[in-house]
This record gives structure tokens, sequence and C-alpha cells, in this order.
């Protein structure tokens, strides 16, 4: 093909055995523009998927980018060499793309090469899932699972569409709409972390310009400067503007507008449940944890950030200081810290759906018979490093974590932070606004921060003066009253009492309202206190009497930094009541209670039994149909909406024809509608011969079409001083249709299929 035409010739089959000249002719296909009309296309498509790192973070992407690309290129490449059909190249394309589905979901193929009954199921199932995996796992995805079927459908199809246009269709330009495409929806379904987005955008935009005015034949060599440079001012102009004015959202991703489930409002406050643990699972093994860092003072529990004057609850609001939970990829973070320690943890007595951790978190994974069914309801709040399984945790679960343990670690517990740390300011990030705040928080936090010269320095005074002036007590048996609870009445009588009495819970409660009514960011978090217990290493036993919880407040440059306000436990309140003596009664031997009637439960009528009794299996019927309809149904209109489009579109020129312009032009408009059909049928005609000479060919190869009456007043139509009338030409386009169904009839039932599917005629038209 030359530079400046469309579609290149395509030899015919018996062309393509050899030539006599030593070279086999189908190498002698592969001519310049046609090697360059293939991998323009597919370079672009490759660029288009680049924003798609940032969410995996793997080089598995890159791999099953590139052989996506190659298989989409080879069947668009043979498709067009061979002049196969639309049906022949899509029949080709659907078992290719199944059979190397190892690229798709590489961690259930074979040495992740040869797929598997495995792979092909959750490849069918991911085509109607993995758009919403994608979204609401945080990155990195990483390669497992179905997660990589999203790049590989986008690389293969648009390869597979791209170059076929490219290659086919006389308007070849339009072939730059496919990696188009794929770039939308690369960035759509990204992240906010930007791939060299100016790189990218003047590097494509460059090769489709210059590779558009060469195939059109007005590349000249000053052009081939021109573009270059023009391409560059733009790209360093618009970086000098990004600087001067960075917009508040610089990019639209979807992950943005969704809100994965589920939400922590359903569960209970962990705070709540303090009491629980001090008084019936004291004694109890909670957990087992392995390989704790040496210094390791607490394993984090939850954190809390909003207080509705009742409890302190966990929002996940997306605020700065909340964060929100989302299932993660193949790992927490991007990249695995130098100085992160594995911990094994086992799950004895503890039930919950909260994920005790330590430290800074970086990777989990679960070990044990649910590893499987954990994994997929584990969901994880970066911000707070707060893990959620909303399975819930049991006896006998178990995991292996990666931690960067600095945050929990500490060298000397009992030395005082340097005299510089005073002077820090806490950084003002936003947090859930809190309510039903008592006013006596606010004037003793004002009242023991009076003073101060520095946010962290307010923090430790009031934090110093709740542990100095309070008392510990658990309020069990033999302790000294407190209630449980941290709600606005039990902290408005502990700090109104002549003696400040309670644990943990209320401390740390207190002295983040405190905190928090000064202006400043601060979070309640519930954990174990494990700095005895991992002194000598080794295996590290938590019981329900570890429980504890602090306060901790960011500050610029150092991250959250924790608070103790609890007192010591051997600092109990002074109790002045004398005890009381002991006078023994005499016993009097009690009647035995009479025998109860046995309550009679009248029987309970149809028409009174709860719904879900009724009937338990037809939601889930239900729901099962509709989840077999949507993996075969998606698929199966995803696979013939091609045939569709077809069929939409040569609808729609026959409506065009019939009802539009003048009298003349549909009547002329019937017979090229009757020469469409037959092209596609597989009868060209030859460039330049007249109705007559082509309907004489139409009759000889499609015996009883009898198509040349009709070219005879087509011509009469045309060519008559008068136009002609509406009866006439409905009259007209009535034998047109039938002049079709007979020349259908006249070739085998194969060809008549595929000619309702060809993309002949509209290739010419």
């Amino acid at each position: 093909m030359s530079a400046g035409g469309g579609a290149a010739a395509v030899p015919s089959r018996r062309s393509l055995r050899g030539t006599g000249t030593g070279v086999p002719a189908w190498l002698q296909w592969f001519t310049v523009q046609r090697v360059v009309a293939i991998l323009v296309p597919v370079a672009l498509i490759v660029l288009g998927v680049a924003p798609l790192h940032e969410v995996y973070l793997t080089p598995v992407l890159w791999v099953t980018v590139a052989g996506a690309a190659l298989l989409g290129t080879v069947l668009a490449t043979a498709g067009a060499q061979r002049r196969w059909p639309t049906l022949t190249v899509l029949a080709f394309a659907l078992p290719t793309f199944f059979l190397f589905g190892a690229l798709a979901a590489p961690s259930t193929a074979i040495g992740g090469v040869l797929p598997t009954l495995t792979t092909w199921q959750v490849m069918g199932r991911g085509v109607v899932t993995v758009w919403k995996q994608v979204l609401t796992i945080a990155p990195p995805l990483g390669s497992s699972g179905v997660l990589l079927l999203l790049p590989y459908l986008l690389v293969f199809f648009g390869s597979l569409t791209a170059v076929t246009i490219s290659l086919r269709a006389k308007r070849w330009s339009l072939s730059l709409l496919a990696p188009l495409l794929v770039a939308v929806i690369s960035i759509l379904f990204g992240t906010r972390l930007t791939v060299a987005p100016g790189v990218i955008g003047v590097l494509a935009a460059g090769i489709s310009i210059m590779w558009v005015a060469w195939r059109a034949g007005r590349l000249e060599a000053h052009r081939v400067i021109a573009v270059p440079l023009v391409l560059g001012l733009v790209a360093i102009g618009g970086t000098a503007t990004a600087f001067l004015a960075t917009p508040d959202n610089p990019r639209l991703v979807l992950r943005d507008f969704i809100d994965p489930p589920p939400d922590p409002h359903d569960y209970t406050s962990p705070l709540a449940s303090f009491r629980r643990y001090v008084d019936t699972m004291a004694e109890e093994t909670l957990l087992t944890a392995s390989g704790l860092p040496a210094g390791t003072q607490r394993v984090r529990l939850a954190t809390m950030d909003s207080y509705d004057g009742h409890v302190w609850g966990i929002t996940g609001s997306g605020a700065a200081g909340s964060g929100t939970f989302a299932r993660p990829g193949e790992r927490l973070v991007t990249e695995i810290s130098p100085g992160a320690a594995g911990v094994d943890i086992t799950i004895e007595g503890y039930t919950g759906v909260w994920l005790p951790t330590v430290g800074a978190s970086e990777d989990v994974d679960f070990t044990g018979s649910r590893a499987e069914d954990l994994t997929r309801s584990f969901y994880f709040n970066r911000t707070t490093d707060t893990g959620l399984v909303a399975l819930t945790m049991r006896a006998g679960d178990s995991y292996r974590l990666v931690a960067d343990p600095a945050a929990d670690v500490v060298a000397d517990p009992d030395a005082a932070p340097p005299e510089s740390m005073m002077q820090l300011p806490a950084s003002r990030v936003q947090m859930p606004e809190t309510s039903g705040v008592p006013d006596v928080i606010a004037s003793l936090a004002s009242e023991w921060s009076a003073g101060a010269n520095g946010d962290y320095e307010r923090v430790s005074m009031i934090a110093t003066a709740l542990h100095t002036y309070g008392y510990y007590s658990d309020g069990l048996e033999g302790d000294a009253p407190s209630r449980p609870g941290h709600g606005a009445a039990r902290l408005v009588g502990m700090l109104d009492s002549d003696q400040m009495t309670g644990n943990a819970e209320q401390y740390a409660a207190t002295l983040a309202l405190m905190v928090r009514e000064l202006g400043l960011p601060a979070r309640v978090v519930m954990g174990f206190d494990v700095s005895q217990a991992s002194a000598d290493g080794g295996v590290v036993t938590i019981t329900g009497a570890d429980v504890t919880a602090w306060v901790e407040v960011p500050f610029e440059g150092q991250g959250w930094l924790p608070f103790f306000p609890t007192p010591d436990e051997d600092q109990i309140p002074q109790v002045q009541d004398p005890q009381p003596q002991d006078r023994p009664e005499p016993q009097v031997l009690q009647p035995p209670e009479p025998p109860q009637e046995p309550p009679v439960v009248p029987p309970l009528d149809r028409g009174d039994a709860p719904a879900e009794q009724e009937n338990p299996d037809e939601d889930d019927a239900a729901e099962r149909i509709l989840l077999y309809v949507a993996v075969i149904g998606i698929p199966l209109l995803v696979l013939l909406s091609p045939f569709l489009v077809i069929a939409a579109l040569k609808a729609r020129r026959w409506r065009r024809r019939r009802s539009s312009g003048s009298p003349d032009d549909r009547i002329a408009g019937g017979w090229a509608e009757l020469s469409d059909r037959v092209l596609d049928l597989g009868v060209p005609t030859t460039n330049g011969a007249t109705r007559r000479e082509a309907a004489q060919t139409y009759d000889t190869e499609l015996v009883g079409a009898g198509t040349l009456s009709l070219a005879r007043r087509a011509d009469q139509g045309v060519f008559a001083p008068e136009p002609p009338s509406q009866p006439e030409i409905d009259a007209y386009w009535a034998d047109v249709s039938t002049a079709v169904k007979h020349a259908a009839s006249a070739v085998p039932w194969r060809r008549r299929i595929g000619a309702r599917f060809s993309l002949r005629s509209l290739r010419r038209r």
C-alpha cells in the first residue's frame, strides 16, 4: 500500500502460497507500511495501560500486557492477511483468550503458565466481578486471583480491534480510538498517583500525529522537526501551569466514588467491651504471638476516632485522620521496609472482627484452615492501622504479620521526652466531629494545660495531671467502686468526685476528649500491654488482664505519638469506711419449692410463622439465579455486541436510503442496497460497471435473483424527466426486498449467515 492511501490491497490465498522468488509470499505481505500500521496502534495501547502500574505495582502486570498485545496483534494480522471475515476472527479470538488465561490469573495456573479448570472458572466470573474488585481492593493489587484480567481484557481486545481497523478499514485513522478508550478506562480504574503523564501524553500525541501524516503522504522533513518541538513546548507550558495552579482534585478516578463494605458503624465499639476483658476474661488466653521484637510495648487492636457522648467509635469516614477500610491487595504497603519484623499470631480465646497488629503493619498473610475465607473478608485502614475481618476471628485462626515495630518499641519506657519535643506543633489533620462532650472536659483541659509553650507540652501536661491526680480501679470484687463505660455521665462523675477513679477505658477517653476540646486532633487506641511478656522473647501469651488503652496525637514531622494518662495499678483510692464485722445468722432449713407445671405453648399457626421460616431458600435461590444470569448473560452480550452493532448499522442504512433524499435518490438507494446485499453474499462487481452490467453478473452468480429488471427500473427512475411517485418508490423497494431474499436463497446457508454480519458493504460505503 502507498503512504497516502488507505488500507492496502489484500492478496488472495493462492498468491500467499509462493511466488517463485525464494521468499514466501506471506512474508512478502509484510511491507514497511503494514508493519508500521501494526506497531503504532499496539504501542499506543501499551502506553494507554500505563496508569494501571500504580494499581498493581508488580512486573507481572507488564508480562500480562505484553502477552495480551502479542496475542491480539497476531490474530488481527492473520485475519487481515488471510482475509478472514469477522466471524472467523472471533471464532479464533475467544478460544485463544481463554487458552492463554494464565496471563490473567497466574496464581491459579500450573507454574503460572498452564491454565487449569480453576483458571477458566475464575475468568468466567471475573468478566463480571473484576471491575468491582479492582476498585474496592486497595493497591497494590499484585498478581493474586484474577485481578490481572482487567489489563488482559483491555490489551487483548484493544490490540485486536485497533490492528484490524488499521489494516483493513478504509478509514484506518479510526484505529486511534481504541488506544484512547483503553487510556481513559485505565485512568478511571487507576489511582490519583500518576505515571509520567506528561511524557506518556506527549509521546502518544507525537506518535499519532506523525503516523497519520506519514500514512496520508503529508509528512515533510520540516514537520518531523516541528511536531516534537511544538509538543515539547506544550509539555513545558502545561507543567509550569500545573505548578502555578494545582487543582484541588487533579485526577478523577472511580475508586474515589466507591464506598466498599463493611461499614464500621455496623460493629460495636471495641472500647465498650473493655470491662469484659478485665472481668470475665482476665485469666483466659486470648492469643499468642511469637517473634515480637525486643522492647515491644503494645499490641494494637483498634483505633477509635469519633465520640457521640456515649462511646468512642470507629468511622472510617475518609477524613485525613480517619482513613477508610478497603480490601488490601498483594500486601498492605507498596514496599516492605528494611526493618520490618515477622510476627506469627494464633487466636485462642479472642473473638471479634478487629485484627490484633503490632507497630505499622505492612503485610498480613492468613494461615490455617480458614485462610482463604479470612483473606476474602479482610479489610484494612492504613491511616489508623486497624484491621477488620468481617468473618470474625475465632479460636484456631492464625496469621503472619509483617510490620515495622518502631512505633510500639520503646528502649526506655521511663525516660522523659527531650526538651525539644515540648515545642512540637500538632498536625492539623481533619477528624470527625465530637458531640455530647461535657463542659467540665473543656474547663479542666484549659486549667491543666495553662502555661504550656507548645502543643506537645499541652497534651503532656494534661496526661500527667490525669496520671497524677487519678486513682486506678477496675471496679471488680475487692476493688474500689468504679463503674464501666465512658459515656458523658460516667466521665462527669469521675471528674467531679473527690477521688478521680477509673481504669484505662475512662482515662484514655477523657484525655482524648480534652485534647480535642483544645482544637487538636486525637484518637483512642485499644490494645494489649506486652511490655513485661516480650522482654524475654519467645512465645508471648496475651490474656484479658493485659488489655489497655492509650491516646495518640499527631505532630509535625513525628506522626502519631502515644500518651498514657492511666495511673499505676498500685495507685488505689483510700477507702475511709470501716470494715463491717461478720455476724453469722442461724441457718433455717427452707421448704422445697413446689413443682411447677410446664408452660403450655399454643400451636403456631402458619399465618403467624415468621416470614423467614416459610420459604428460607427462596431468597438464596433468587440470588443464585441472578448470579447465573449475570455470569452467563453479560459475557454472552459482550460477545454478541459486534454482531448486533453490524446488524443495527445495516438496518439504519436501509431506512436512510429508503426515506431520505429526493425521489430519484431513493430509487438509486434501492439499487445501492441491493448491490451491497449481493456484495455481502460474496458476489463483487467490476469497478465502473453500469447497473445493467452488474445485474447480469448478479443473475449469473445468483440464479433466480431477477435483478436485471430492477436495474432497468432504477435507470428509468434516475434519468426520467419526471421524478418517480411515492407508490412507484414503495413498489420498487418491495421488489428489492424480494430480490434480496431470492439472491440469499441461491447460496449455501453458511454464506447467508455470514452475509448478515459481513463488513464488506460497510467498508465500501
